[in-house]
């Protein structure tokens, strides 16, 4: 059966505050047979981005990172020397731009799901709420479950460790493929998705630098925040999972409650 990897990322964003949060949980699929693409495609930004550097390659693209740098309020000593160029527009432009570019010529799809915590309060009393990151494991799950049957595929699941928090995610998933969804029995759950890991992030894997670009536009939007100046937002929107039936909100990004 062909192999299909979701990697995957997650943001929280909200108004000044504090106020009004937001958790997205969201990547990229991408056919194992195509993940070349998604590697050379990266390659080819960081040579451009880091042209003058010996080792462009070795370096981790990270959206924190990258919005860091751009913010003047960050003193400079607390920015890698090699995030610094992203203080000047023009570096910022060619990035988000070939980003943009990266994501309409490589075959992928976008899965998410967003809470709305205030929303989830409102609804239901703190003290009966599941946990938000199982629920939205849930949904992403159940959607790249429906991908894989359509696809006629298997799929795994990536995320960057963070290393206090992989083995509840980890839990989390199990407890999912045990279970199952909603709308999705634990047998097909158990069938058509394999493993789940958590590579570091010195490991250097282009999915996933990919998918760190994913959460935070979606999160923005959801909370009806503007996006940054540089964004990819336009370029992601298309490329979300329409479940076959060009339900774009429903199978690519759902959002909760």
């Amino acid at each position: 059966m062909t192999e299909y990897y979701l990697y995957l990322d997650e943001s929280t964003t909200h108004n000044p505050g504090f106020l009004n949060p937001v958790f997205c949980l969201a990547g990229i699929v991408v056919k194992k047979g195509d993940y070349h693409l998604v590697q050379q495609g990266l390659d080819k930004i960081k040579q451009q981005i880091w042209y003058d550097l010996s080792n462009p390659l070795d370096l981790v693209l990270h959206e924190k990172e990258v919005r860091e740098a751009q913010n003047r309020m960050v003193d400079r000593s607390k920015i890698k020397s090699h995030y610094l160029r992203f203080r000047s527009n023009s570096y910022s432009r060619m990035l988000y731009s070939e980003l943009d570019t990266l994501l309409k010529n490589i075959p992928c799809n976008v899965l998410g799901a967003v809470i709305r915590m205030d929303d989830l309060d409102q609804h239901f009393k703190k003290d009966i709420q599941s946990d938000y990151y199982l629920s939205a494991m849930q949904i992403v799950m159940e959607n790249f479950c429906q991908f894989l049957i359509n696809a006629g595929g298997i799929g795994h699941i990536l995320i960057e460790s963070r290393s206090h928090q992989d083995k509840q995610v980890r839990l989390r998933y199990n407890h999912i493929k045990a279970m199952g969804s909603m709308f999705v029995n634990p047998f097909a759950m158990q069938t058509l998705l394999k493993d789940i890991d958590f590579p570091s992030k010195t490991e250097n894997i282009a999915g996933l630098q990919i998918a760190d670009f994913v959460p935070n536009p979606f999160a923005r939007n959801a909370l009806g925040n503007k996006q940054p100046q540089f964004n990819i937002y336009q370029a992601l929107r298309p490329l979300r999972y329409d479940g076959g039936l060009g339900k774009f909100d429903r199978f690519g990004m759902k959002i909760m409650p």
